[in-house]
């Protein structure tokens, strides 16, 4: 199952300054050396301390266990959203509107 998953520097931390850095760069170039295949793609926010990455796990445990596993992940918030096909959401919308047609009136179809 593939996950969104938003991470954002949090604003205050105890750990100092050049630590952070380091974490973050460590974190990147575990990143650029496709350390981890369940990482699909990484997309750092221009003039953000913040990215997207797609996820591919066959759980919430494993997802945990790769974000956990992350450098920065003691710096960081998460914000993850499960990814959806467009015809898993087309066919959620055909039923929507069989549901819908079947609450009209008998003589309004």
């Amino acid at each position: 199952m593939e996950f969104v998953v938003i991470l954002r520097a949090l604003d205050s931390t105890n750990i100092p300054a050049p630590a952070t850095i380091a974490l973050a760069k460590q974190t990147f170039q575990m990143f650029a050396s496709n350390q981890d295949s369940r990482i699909k793609q990484i997309y750092p926010f221009a003039g953000e301390r913040a990215g997207v990455l797609i996820v591919d796990v066959k759980s919430g445990d494993e997802l945990q266990d790769v974000l956990g596993n992350l450098p920065f992940a003691g710096f960081t918030k998460a914000e993850i959203h499960p990814i959806g096909s467009v015809q898993s959401s087309i066919k959620s919308l055909e039923a929507a509107e069989r549901r819908i047609a079947s609450m009209a009136p008998a003589g309004a179809r």
